[in-house]
């Protein structure tokens, strides 16, 4: 065969297949299609006005300071509950004999060399010693370091006139404390002559219920005046806190 005529037999082959292929297709020989609709979102209430949410409900309370009362403190007063004085003793003249002046000018120059010390003065003054203070006189001045042993013999006073002569009075208190918890009182010890105060030696002393306290104290007094000093009166003063 000829060239032209099998080229025109495959040209018509080709236009017959060609028409088959294309012819469209009916709308129910296709796969299903599925239509998704979209959620709807809930419809949300309508408000004709704004609302108020309350907040938490808190109650305040005024704290009101209790009204302050003025307060009147006295510094002392006069105890109900004084101590008990179990003891009381004045012992005039320490030593047997008088003491010469000046020695006890050497031992207590500030009381002997006072001339407005003593009994006698329009304004009387007293001076009241430890028990300390008079054993060291003793243990300095004494040859045994004892009353009513002889005074030693100082160097500055050999030829020195003896007068004014001198002695002691010993005065010693005990007090036992009656009051329930401990307390600070200011003890006097009241020195009288002629029915007079004439001097007073104050202490102040923490005292505690049933523990004894003991007040000795020894006053130099001029030998012509010891016979003048009547006894001693004690009074208490409990301080305040």
């Amino acid at each position: 065969m000829k060239k032209s005529t099998i080229f025109l037999i495959f040209f018509l082959i080709a236009i017959l297949v060609t028409s088959g292929c294309t012819r469209p297709e009916s709308a129910g020989a296709g796969e299903p299609v599925t239509t998704v609709q979209p959620a709807l979102s809930p419809a949300l209430p309508q408000t004709t006005g704004t609302t108020k949410v309350p907040d938490t409900l808190v109650t305040f309370r005024q704290v009101v300071p209790p009204e302050l009362t003025p307060i009147t403190v006295t510094t002392t007063r006069i105890a109900t509950d004084n101590p008990y004085l179990e003891y009381l003793q004045v012992r005039k003249k320490t030593f047997d004999y008088s003491i010469p002046n000046c020695p006890m000018e050497n031992a207590f120059p500030a009381i002997v060399k006072d001339p407005s010390y003593g009994i006698k003065q329009i304004e009387p003054k007293l001076t009241a010693l430890s028990e300390d203070e008079y054993q060291v006189f003793l243990w300095k001045y004494t040859e045994d370091k004892a009353e009513n042993t002889a005074i030693k013999t100082l160097l500055q006073c050999q030829g020195a006139d003896g007068n004014p002569y001198w002695n002691f009075v010993e005065t010693r208190v005990i007090l036992n404390p009656t009051n329930l918890r401990p307390a600070d009182y200011t003890i006097s010890i009241n020195a009288r002559s002629n029915g007079k105060i004439i001097a007073q030696f104050k202490t102040t002393r923490t005292l505690n219920q049933d523990q004894k306290v003991t007040l000795t104290n020894y006053i130099p007094v001029r030998a012509d005046e010891v016979d003048l000093f009547d006894d001693i009166q004690i009074t208490y003063t409990r301080l305040s806190k």
